[in-house]
């Protein structure tokens, strides 16, 4: 738990341990939950593996392919090698010299179409609707000077990039109304390039506003050819947007949105936590608080300066470690990757409106990386031999697989939820006669967690199953447990989840699950963003064209970013009101990192909701920023929340 003030920290030091209160979560079964009107677990978006039906990777492991598309119910979703690849392959057009000539375009992409997908791939027709891809760009290929065509052409300009792009899309996919025999299916998003700035910026020392204006140019240039296809970037590695007090956020993705945004459809991010991060010599988290803050700032700076909140592709996320990831295999290095998987999902999740996919970054074999790919880190796959004690050469499922397995029930329709616990994320489905709980734990040591479950009316439980994914006995550790339930008094009353675990419950009823209550949520955005915080200066931030409701509350999400030491409690008042700011946010304290970049959740209650809407906020001590102020408004169909919990 991190308490977020020292005044605080010092009284609960001195307070007995019996005034702790165990953690909760709250359950309503019977209450739909909707975010701007969406409901359903959409696993198309979620449960996604970075990886495309043409590879070759899956030659000889149709069974591992089957096994996760079937039964796990695994979509596949991002391509980052054939659009750069064939770039490689295609003619020069000898009337426009610098440019790809749409000829040899488009006889390539109808013998990949046709003979490879239509013909040799065509055992994997069965999974045509698995596939729902993202594909991208590299700058060794599409960065001006880096690409080598056939005969050694190369591109001459943007618009060429952008127009081999909106050709390499319509030529090498069929069209919607055709079948897998003429071709894979079309995908809808295209990222310019992935991750530039770090080697055009961090490595080379370029001007990131170069990289912007190539996105610009770019994306006409697939206009011109393309109309259809939907364009994103930047696609950064690394967004720590309070980097030198947030100057990276005003060199960076500030500068991006200021250029670029009107010419993107959407924006993509990559979102990784380190076990060691080089630079600042320890762990450095996104998931919990940071991810929200980081998010929160780049929809209220879309908000203010596009006029609209524009999608979110999260292309990659996960978990990274610079002391052990260039080593060879081992499952203390999956479960580095694969943590923050489960609760950074649940977030995504949170956001069912804004993301357009969340693809966890593993990928298949990664044979293009050398050694057989034995020394890439985030794989699905690796070779028998590669674990102490197993022989052969024969590919086998690394752990990773793990996470798959734990989510391999999950669907319907997200039901209300609520936590006690900020490091607690908690969520849950229903689908028909089957309910399911979803907690993750953010902390690094074991929580036990009382479950309250509202099922009304009365609806005897058959059956729960419970899966914990956790790191025990050197490995990640799937375990599952499952027992009869004759009566509804007999249900577990808490859980124990490890650390940095995730359980998912599942209730197996005697009837149908029925919905008797809706809340639906809507989220503003302030008038103003990132306020320079000054001792005993309020600061005033309005919300604005609010819908209110009978029945409902409000959620003030205050994004901050401060040195450590500083207070990160401040007074706020909602309409000259005063409410209480907690002591705790989600994930860690980020103790290496420079300074605290978070978010913290403030509950309003319905009544002091209007229309227009005054935020103050009050700090004691100078320094840092107010990053973001935004509003989630939840509106109840009736009272029945309010009445059956907490």
């Amino acid at each position: 738990m991190k308490v977020i003030s020292s005044l605080l920290m010092a009284l609960a030091c001195t307070a007995s341990f019996n005034l702790m209160a165990q953690s909760e979560v709250f359950v309503n079964l019977n209450v739909k939950r909707s975010v701007d009107g969406l409901s359903t677990f959409d696993r198309s978006k979620y449960i996604v593996m970075h990886s495309m039906l043409t590879t070759t990777d899956w030659k000889g492991e149709e069974d591992k392919l089957d096994y996760l598309l079937n039964d796990l119910d695994v979509y596949l979703g991002r391509d980052n090698g054939s659009m750069p690849y064939y770039a490689t392959q295609v003619e020069q057009d000898p009337n426009n010299l610098g440019y790809a000539n749409p000829n040899s375009i488009a006889a390539y992409g109808k013998t990949v179409r046709e003979d490879y997908y239509g013909k040799t791939l065509s055992k994997l027709h069965k999974y045509d609707n698995r596939a729902h891809l993202v594909i991208g760009g590299q700058i060794n290929q599409f960065w001006i000077g880096n690409h080598k065509g056939k005969d050694e052409w190369s591109f001459a300009n943007t618009d060429a990039v952008g127009q081999y792009m909106g050709n390499f899309v319509n030529e090498f996919y069929r069209k919607d109304n055709q079948g897998p025999k003429k071709g894979p299916v079309r995908p809808q998003y295209l990222e310019i390039l992935n991750e530039p700035l770090y080697e055009l910026v961090d490595v080379h020392h370029g001007k990131p506003i170069d990289t912007f204006i190539f996105h610009n140019e770019v994306a006409q240039g697939i206009r011109k050819v393309n109309t259809g296809i939907k364009i994103g970037g930047y696609t950064t590695a690394f967004p720590w947007f309070d980097d030198n007090n947030f100057n990276r956020w005003d060199e960076r993705m500030k500068l991006f949105l200021d250029t670029s945004g009107e010419y993107m459809d959407y924006f993509s991010i990559h979102l990784y936590d380190f076990g060691y991060l080089n630079r600042d010599k320890g762990v450095a988290n996104f998931k919990g608080a940071r991810i929200e803050a980081t998010m929160d700032m780049m929809e209220q700076y879309e908000k203010l300066k596009l006029g609209e909140v524009k999608p979110f592709m999260i292309s990659e996320y996960g978990g990274r470690d610079h002391k052990t990831e260039a080593t060879p295999w081992t499952a203390v290095n999956d479960w580095q990757t694969m943590k923050s998987f489960s609760p950074m999902m649940m977030q995504f999740m949170a956001k069912p409106n804004l993301i357009i996919k969340a693809i966890p970054f593993s990928l298949t074999k990664a044979e293009w990386s050398g050694n057989e790919g034995r020394d890439y880190a985030w794989r699905l796959l690796r070779h028998n031999d590669e674990k102490s004690g197993e022989t052969g050469n024969e590919y086998v499922f690394t752990d990773i697989i793990k996470f798959y397995q734990l989510w391999s029930d999950v669907n319907g329709t997200r039901v209300y939820t609520d936590s006690s616990e900020a490091d607690l994320l908690v969520d849950s489905y229903v689908n028909k006669n089957k309910a399911y709980v979803i907690i993750s734990n953010l902390e690094t040591s074991a929580n036990n967690a009382l479950l309250n479950i509202t099922e009304v009316p009365r609806n005897p439980v058959n059956n729960v199953k419970i899966k914990q994914l956790h790191f025990a006995n050197g490995e990640p550790t799937l375990t599952k447990t499952s027992q009869s339930i004759a009566v509804k008094n007999e249900l577990p009353k808490s859980i124990n989840i490890e650390a940095e675990a995730t359980v998912i419950i599942e209730y197996t009823f005697n009837n149908n699950i029925k919905a008797t209550a809706e809340s639906d949520e809507l989220k503003y955005y302030a008038t103003t963003y990132k306020q320079p915080i000054n001792a005993n200066k309020t600061l005033n931030f309005n919300i604005n064209d609010v819908k209110t409701s009978k029945y409902g509350k409000g959620m003030l999400r205050l994004s901050f970013g401060r040195e450590h030491g500083l207070t990160q409690q401040p007074v706020v008042k909602v309409n000259d009101t005063l409410v209480t700011v907690p002591t705790d946010y989600a994930g860690d304290e980020q103790e290496f990192r420079p300074q605290v970049f978070s978010m913290v959740e403030i509950e309003v209650s319905n009544e002091l909701l209007k229309t227009n809407n005054t935020i103050s906020i009050t700090y004691p001590d100078d320094g840092g920023f107010v990053s973001s102020v935004t509003l989630q408004v939840f509106e109840y169909s009736d009272g029945i929340i309010s009445a059956s919990n907490k």
